[in-house]
């Protein structure tokens, strides 16, 4: 078969795959799609839509421990065939003999030995004379038939009460899957966000994420295990009412949804973890596109983003533009000199010449001073006779000294008019 006809065959697969509702979770095991958005089950209920199922997937901090963010990978040295147990017409509760009062999801509801002995002979004790058949249960047994590994199950990061569940009236597959095709289960056989969100969707169960998620003591979710730092963390991949796609674009994205709902976001995140990158000394450097120097000055005046939360205008702005011979220094440990400027023709100039900054500054004058002193303006606006003598240019408009916008000032405060004009300045006196 050359390569195209094996492409094409691949994708007639997929397709039918997609067709019978077939998809791959996160684990790697084919799952059957649930019904769409509002389909009606069998026993009348209506099914969660798609959309609206959470998705996540594990971050990596460092070293690391194999499995999921909820299940940490498990080690079970056993042969067993839940298939075959099931095909005699045990019950589940037949082995797992503790499920029934279990209250936690730490309890290890394994079959004891005691229990396997009542069908397969007594070997937990072995009684005196009676041969060791270990090898028929456990995989790694040494020459002497003694056990060098024995099952192994760390925590899970999980809440979750087996005897709520059972007096509820869920059933070992609701939560398990079909068990009748399973030979040794694994933690592919533990339930997934859509298992329980079948349920709990906030009519027949709650919703509350805490009511399966660890929290902390403040309340948030616990999205790492605080007694093992090697388990990785949780975080949501897909956008959802539930949570947002914590993609590589989502340090960009993330305002609107923080805006539109904060309290979201204070499900799993502390305050600090935001003032970590938006008032602390680092931020992180894939904050901005790598040629956005380029374009931001787009951003900077349509005010697309909020600049000040990261950078000091007043400095970081200022020196860039001066050392690029952007300002209007021509000297300094700054300025290099250069032809270039930051404003238009026409943006100031000697009295009686049109002045297209009296407007922006009066509109924003807050923009002006990200670059400027007040000794720009003072420079023209100041009178001859105060401390920084000026051209005494007014930036008023006629009759503003007889006006009670000017009297309302001068109350409010006298020294910022002593900025321009001189104690004994008669326009000082609003006549």
């Amino acid at each position: 078969m050359t390569m195209g006809a094996l492409q094409v065959a691949v994708r007639g697969l997929l397709v039918l795959l997609f067709l019978a509702g077939v998809t791959w979770d996160a684990f790697g095991a084919p799952r059957k799609v649930g019904p769409s958005r509002g389909a009606v089950l069998g026993d009348g209920t209506k099914d969660r839509a798609r959309a609206d199922v959470p998705a996540t997937t594990a971050t990596v901090h460092g070293p690391i421990r194999r499995g999921s963010p909820v299940y940490p990978e498990q080690s079970i040295p056993l042969r067993f065939n839940h298939g075959q147990h099931l095909g005699l017409g045990l019950d589940c509760s037949k082995c797992h003999t503790d499920v029934a009062d279990s209250t936690r999801a730490r309890d290890l509801n394994f079959p004891r030995g005691a229990t396997c002995d009542e069908c397969h002979g007594a070997q937990h004790p072995r009684p005196a004379g009676e041969p060791a058949r270990c090898q028929l249960c456990h995989t790694d047994v040494d020459d002497q038939s003694r056990l060098k590994a024995s099952v192994r199950a760390p925590r899970p990061q999980l809440v979750f009460n087996h005897r709520l569940h059972i007096k509820a009236g869920s059933a070992c597959e609701d939560c398990h899957g079909d068990m009748s095709q399973v030979r040794l289960a694994t933690t592919l056989q533990l339930p997934r966000e859509a298992d329980c969100l079948s349920c709990h969707d906030g009519f027949q169960a709650t919703d509350r994420c805490g009511a399966c998620h660890p929290t902390e003591s403040s309340g948030r979710l616990a999205t790492r295990a605080q007694d093992d730092r090697v388990m990785p963390s949780l975080i949501p991949t897909a956008r959802s009412g539930w949570g947002a796609d914590h993609d590589l674009a989502f340090v960009e994205d993330h305002a609107g949804i923080a805006k539109a709902n904060p309290q979201l976001c204070a499900t799993c995140h502390s305050e600090t973890f935001c003032t970590d990158c938006h008032a602390g000394a680092l931020r992180p450097l894939r904050l901005h596109s790598g040629d956005y120097l380029t374009a931001h000055a787009l951003d900077a005046r349509a005010r697309t983003q909020d600049c000040q939360s990261c950078h000091r205008t007043q400095t970081f702005c200022q020196g860039c533009h001066e050392r690029l011979g952007f300002g209007n220094r021509t000297d300094g440990d700054f300025a290099v000199g250069g032809g270039l400027t930051f404003h238009p023709d026409g943006w100031s100039g000697p009295p009686g010449m049109a002045q297209t900054h009296a407007h922006a500054a009066q509109r924003n004058i807050a923009a002006c001073a990200s670059c400027h002193t007040e000794d720009s303006c003072l420079a023209c606006h100041a009178t001859t006779n105060v401390a920084t003598p000026g051209l005494g240019v007014s930036p008023h408009g006629p009759g503003f000294g007889r006006s009670a916008r000017c009297q309302a000032l001068s109350q409010r405060s006298r020294r910022a008019c002593l900025k321009c004009h001189a104690p004994v300045d008669p326009h000082l006196e609003c006549i």
